[in-house]
C-alpha cells in the first residue's frame, strides 16, 4: 500500500514544505497563483540541478567506496595490529582476531549493502516518468486548492466535529510545521557539510554532507550513527592526523550549531516533547512503520499529545 500511495505522501510532504513559502510570498503581496508558481518552478530548479549534478557526484563517490573497501578493511587490520603489539600485556591475540574479521565482515556487508541500494533504488524510466508527471502535478494541485479538498473531505466526518475540528487544526500546525523545518534543517546542515569537508578536500565530501543531512529526520539516533562513518572516512583517507582531528571536529561544531540554533529557530512554533516522550515515540512508530514510522514519530507524538490535552480540558470543563 505505501510503495503505491508513495507519489500521493511526496506529494503531500513537498506541498506542506512550498505552503510556506507561498504564503510568505503572499504576506509580500504576491498574488497566490504567481507565488504557487514562483515557489513550484524554484523546486522544479532545485530537483533539476540534484538530478544533474549531486547525483552523477553522489554515485561517483559511493562506486569509489565500494571499490576501495577492501584496502580500508586491511587499513583497519594493520591499525588494530599495531595496536596489539604496542600493547601486548593488555590485549588478547586471539580475541583481537575475531574482532579484526568481525569488522571485515561487517564493513564487506556494508560495503555490498550501499552498492546494492545504489543500484537497486535507481527507479526505472516508466517509474521516473510516472513520478516526474504525477508529483509536480498533485502539488500543483494540492497548493491551489487546499481549502477546496478539506472541505471536501468535511462532508464524511459528522455534524459534531468541534473535537475533531480541534485536532484537524492542531494536526495540519504540527505536521506542517516539522515537514518544512526539517527540510530546510536537513538541507541547511547537509549543504554545510558538504561545504566544510569539500574545503578540507575529503573525497567522500558529499557522501558525508548528504548522510548528516539525511541523519537529520532521525532524531537522537541519527547523529550518533552518522558519527561512525565520519570518523573512519576521515581515517581512512588522513589516518591519525591533526587533518582527521579537525573533520571531526568540524562535524562536532556544526551539528553543535543545529542543535542550538537551527533547531530553535525553526520549530519555534512546534509542541516542546520531553526527550523520553521522543525516544518512546520513535521505539513505538519504529517498531510499528519502520524507517517511516522514525521519520514521523514527533509529529505522531505531538498528535497524540494534543488529542490527550483536548480530551482532558474537555472532561475537566464538563
Amino acid at each position: 500500500l505505501v510503495p503505491t500511495l508513495a507519489p500521493v505522501l511526496i506529494a503531500i510532504a513537498l506541498a506542506y514544505v512550498l505552503d510556506g513559502v507561498v504564503n510568505l510570498l503572499i504576506r509580500c503581496k504576491v498574488p497566490r497563483m504567481l507565488a504557487i508558481a514562483a515557489a513550484g518552478g524554484g523546486a522544479l530548479l532545485l530537483i533539476l540541478f540534484i538530478l544533474l549534478t549531486v547525483i552523477p557526484l553522489l554515485s561517483e563517490q559511493i562506486g569509489r567506496l565500494v571499490t576501495q573497501a577492501p584496502q580500508y578493511v586491511q587499513s583497519i587490520r594493520e591499525m588494530l595490529l599495531q595496536v596489539q603489539a604496542n600493547h601486548v600485556e593488555w590485549m588478547n591475540p586471539g580475541f583481537l582476531q575475531k574482532v579484526i574479521a568481525a569488522i571485515a565482515v561487517k564493513l564487506q556487508e556494508w560495503g555490498g549493502a550501499l552498492l546494492s541500494f545504489s543500484i537497486a533504488s535507481i527507479p526505472g524510466m516508466i517509474t521516473l516518468l510516472v513520478y516526474a508527471v504525477l508529483v509536480p502535478t498533485m502539488v500543483f494541485f494540492f497548493l491551489k486548492d487546499k481549502e477546496l479538498i478539506i472541505n471536501w473531505m468535511k462532508q464524511f466526518l459528522p455534524q459534531e466535529r468541534s473535537l475533531l475540528q480541534r485536532v484537524w487544526i492542531e494536526l495540519d500546525t504540527q505536521i506542517g510545521n516539522y515537514i518544512r523545518g526539517k527540510f530546510w534543517e536537513a538541507l541547511i546542515v547537509g549543504v554545510a557539510m558538504w561545504l566544510v569537508f569539500w574545503w578540507m578536500g575529503h573525497e567522500y565530501a558529499l557522501l558525508l554532507g548528504v548522510l548528516t543531512g539525511v541523519s537529520v529526520w532521525i532524531p537522537f539516533v541519527g547523529a550518533a550513527v552518522v558519527t561512525i562513518p565520519v570518523i573512519l572516512l576521515s581515517f581512512f583517507q588522513w589516518g591519525w592526523t591533526d587533518t582527521m582531528a579537525y573533520s571531526v571536529l568540524a562535524y562536532a561544531v556544526v551539528q553543535t550549531i543545529d542543535a542550538n540554533i537551527i533547531v530553535p529557530w525553526l520549530f519555534s512554533e512546534i509542541v516542546n516533547l520531553h526527550p523520553i516522550a521522543i525516544i518512546v515515540a520513535i521505539l513505538l512508530f519504529g517498531s510499528l512503520w519502520g524507517i517511516v514510522g522514525v521519520v514521523i514519530a514527533i509529529p505522531m507524538a505531538a498528535l497524540v499529545k494534543s488529542v490527550v490535552s483536548i480530551v482532558l480540558e474537555r472532561r475537566q470543563n464538563s
